[in-house]
């Protein structure tokens, strides 16, 4: 498979369509490897008391976020979704903003959606992970989430991947590759941290 480079003037349904027929890259379920980059973003976005999440609190309003893929700020990354809320098996297209007219889009498919009460750590945790497709710029696997210490009412928005380049152009532009991957991450947090206000 070749990377997808468009010139995405209208709808992306025809792009979504093509990669939803697309299997998981191969490799993935091997896990990370030695030399994966393995990533933790956290942001603190807010307070809330202690217990359970408000029913319309920073904790619930980034959740919806999340799980209607609004997590990257726009001019970085435009989601293109079969369906919101978000959905075990759900194939989430990515239209990235490379230069002006110049987009990039991928997909990656959703393998664990979760909204539970992890009473043992205290927390209260809610989000999505995906993995990626063939075709993909990356191999992996990356999980969104909001999570709440119920006991201090911190909560907290978090990006946890392992990724490896997975064409050969992102292998020899690993370290611009990088630094955009990295960049997109932080950015996602402060968008987060908006949609939850």
């Amino acid at each position: 498979y070749n990377l997808e480079v468009n010139l995405l003037l209208g709808s992306m349904r025809a792009p979504l369509e093509r990669w939803s027929a697309r299997a998981l890259s191969p490799g993935l379920a091997a896990g990370p490897g030695p030399r994966d980059a393995r990533d933790v973003y956290e942001l603190e976005i807010a307070r809330e008391p202690a217990g359970d999440a408000l029913a319309d609190g920073p904790f619930r309003r980034a959740a919806r976020a999340i799980l209607r893929y609004d997590i990257f700020e726009p001019s970085t990354l435009t989601g293109c979704l079969e369906r919101a809320p978000l959905r075990v098996g759900d194939t989430v297209g990515a239209r990235y903003h490379l230069a002006p007219g110049l987009d990039l889009f991928f997909a990656s498919r959703v393998s664990a959606v979760f909204d539970e009460l992890v009473a043992e750590r205290s927390l209260r945790r809610a989000g999505f992970t995906y993995r990626t497709l063939e075709g993909h710029p990356e191999l992996g696997e990356e999980t969104f989430s909001v999570e709440k210490d119920t006991r201090s009412g911190a909560v907290v928005v978090a990006l946890r991947a392992w990724s490896r380049p997975g064409l050969w152009i992102t292998r020899a532009g690993w370290f611009l590759g990088r630094r955009l991957q990295v960049a997109a991450s932080r950015g996602a947090l402060r968008h987060l941290a908006r949609a939850a206000e």
